[in-house]
């Protein structure tokens, strides 16, 4: 049920944390794996980690906020396979951890274009492939504050509450063309992006003690959400977000 055999996967923002340990394992699955993110030293490091597993990798260098970098991925995908089985729109920029009225318009700007434009761009740009895809599959990765507030990230939560949204719309528009379209919540997951809250002791100890499962997650635990959504085990799953969190909004 999770053999991605003759499939293909874009992951944007491959190159580290959540969307480096999906592609890794969609190409541990024997999916053919498109890895696309400005930083192409750090995909070259993944593709190498896949092809000495055996797998197979594809670099694209781009900026998902930039509609001609898309559209080149897009063409890349059009002219070598013809068809997208699974889209992964995982690139996303750090929250600024500030108070709203203190965020500048640079700020909203970055996380805007990014987090929502990219992923707009990414869909729209796909859609004609993942009609000829084999029971296609788009996975936003949105967040648990695509769902909840939290203070000092207000923008950053605007941007994820619109991808939860928007993905819920969107299953409804594509699910007559056989695309299912889902999205991921993480909660708080060991990751660059996560980095700085864990590096102060005090922070660190009240994000433990609101988890009800006592630690932060690991990328591979969210990877293999997405290996699930994508899977004909999820065949009936479409305009849901999956919560990752060890039990955050359990409470």
């Amino acid at each position: 049920m999770l053999d991605f055999s003759g499939k293909v996967a874009v992951v944007t923002g491959a190159s580290r944390g959540i969307g480096r340990a999906i592609a890794e394992a969609f190409a541990e699955s024997r999916a053919e794996v498109v890895l696309f993110s400005r930083n192409v030293a750090l995909l070259e490091q993944v593709k190498d980690v896949i092809q000495g597993r055996g797998g197979k990798a594809y670099i694209c260098e781009g900026d998902v906020s930039n509609k001609e970098h898309v559209d080149g991925l897009v063409k890349f995908v059009e002219e070598r396979w013809g068809k997208l089985d699974v889209l992964v729109n995982n690139a996303g920029v750090s929250p600024h951890f500030k108070s709203f009225v203190k965020t500048e318009e640079t700020d909203w700007e970055q996380m805007l274009n990014v987090n929502v434009k990219g992923m707009l761009y990414c869909c729209k740009g796909f859609f004609p492939l993942l009609k000829k895809g084999d029971h296609p599959s788009v996975i936003n990765i949105s967040s648990i504050v695509g769902i909840v507030g939290m203070a000092r990230i207000a923008v950053y939560t605007a941007t994820k509450g619109a991808m939860s949204v928007f993905t819920k719309s969107l299953a409804v528009e594509w699910a007559p063309h056989g695309v299912r379209v889902n999205a991921i919540c993480p909660g708080f997951i060991t990751t660059d992006m996560t980095a700085g809250v864990q590096s102060v002791e005090e922070i660190k100890r009240q994000i433990l003690a609101r988890i009800p499962m006592g630690r932060f997650g690991s990328p591979d635990e969210v990877a293999k959400a997405a290996l699930f959504l994508a899977s004909p085990m999820a065949s009936y799953i479409t305009g849901h977000c999956l919560v990752v969190d060890g039990g955050w909004l359990a409470w």
